[in-house]
């Protein structure tokens, strides 16, 4: 009889529009998993307090950094143009930071 594997996890897309929304997308995927900062830094290679400053908003990562981060968590980053008709980025980022 074969075996069927697991469907994957499947996350609900994050728009990250400000430091401080990438922060909570890092945070919750690697809370989703049950990871603390210090398990997530070593399966990404990304110091503890580096992963903390991120989720805080208090320091933008590098490019490599995000796709470490991400490698690590089972996630990837897409590039979506925004419909500047029905959203404004001034006023989001007002609103939401």
């Amino acid at each position: 009889m074969p075996t069927t594997q697991p469907e994957p996890l499947r996350r609900p897309s994050t728009a990250v529009t400000s430091p401080h929304r990438l922060g909570r997308a890092i945070r919750q995927a690697r809370t989703e998993l049950g990871w603390t900062q210090a398990e997530l830094a070593n399966n990404s290679g990304v110091a503890r307090s580096q992963i903390s400053a991120i989720e805080t908003a208090r320091a933008n990562p590098k490019a490599a950094t995000l796709i470490e981060l991400l490698r690590a968590l089972d996630c990837e980053m897409e590039i979506h143009p925004i419909d500047r008709s029905q959203f404004n980025l001034d006023d989001h980022l007002k609103q939401h930071g």
